[in-house]
């Protein structure tokens, strides 16, 4: 009981949130593609194989005029559950910021843009690629680039220069994707993570609701 008459009761939190749910649109793509991971595993490597071959990303198809779903659908499937746990990691944190930002459509839209960017940088890169792209690192580089776009504004609009910042910031991601490329024999797909920090860099401002 509080005896003071001038000093307001503290409120208590309540035990359901809401705003642990604020966004939502990201945990439900996280959801989605935890779940369809999981049903791939679970169904056996006949439908492990139609899926892949179905919905992966392969360069010499696109260069084909064939599968061009893929540029998105790809994103949608992992390679293995370490591959997906850290994905979702990264897509949560980043999303979550991303779409605070951008609302609901627009970081939809981001992501099919960005991913899309990352397989085609892939395709540009290695037209003759006859392994499958999957995985959503493009996009989620993509948002990468929204998220430091989105700080570097914030510190330009206090009149500091951060163009220099800036470029060291992209050149040193670029560098580092591809000695990790390198040094994975082409296994981690520096070319899509690339394709979608450089595209999600540019349509960030686009994407971005006016400050009210």
């Amino acid at each position: 009981m509080n005896d003071d008459p001038f000093t307001e009761p503290r409120k208590r939190e309540p035990i359901f949130n809401p705003r642990a749910f604020e966004a939502m649109p990201v945990v439900v793509m996280v959801a989605t593609m935890v779940a369809i991971h999981a049903w791939i595993i679970y169904a056996g490597p006949q439908t492990q194989y139609i899926v892949y071959r179905d919905y992966a990303f392969f360069s010499t198809r696109l260069w084909q005029g064939e599968d061009l779903l893929a540029l998105v659908s790809h994103a949608f499937l992992h390679g293995s559950w370490a591959h997906l746990l850290m994905n979702m990691f990264a897509l949560f944190a980043l999303g979550t910021v991303c779409w605070k930002r951008m609302g609901t459509a627009n970081f939809y839209a981001f992501f099919g843009i960005t991913a899309a960017a990352g397989a085609l940088a892939f395709a540009l890169i290695r037209p003759g690629e006859t392994g499958p792209l999957v995985g959503a690192s493009g996009a989620i580089f993509g948002m990468l680039a929204a998220f430091k776009y989105m700080q570097f504004a914030q510190v330009a609009e206090r009149g500091v220069d951060v163009r220099k910042d800036a470029i060291l910031f992209l050149l040193q991601i670029t560098v580092l994707n591809f000695v990790l490329g390198l040094a994975t024999g082409g296994a981690m797909a520096w070319e899509a993570h690339f394709g979608g920090l450089a595209i999600g860099w540019f349509i960030t401002p686009y994407m971005l609701e006016k400050k009210r």
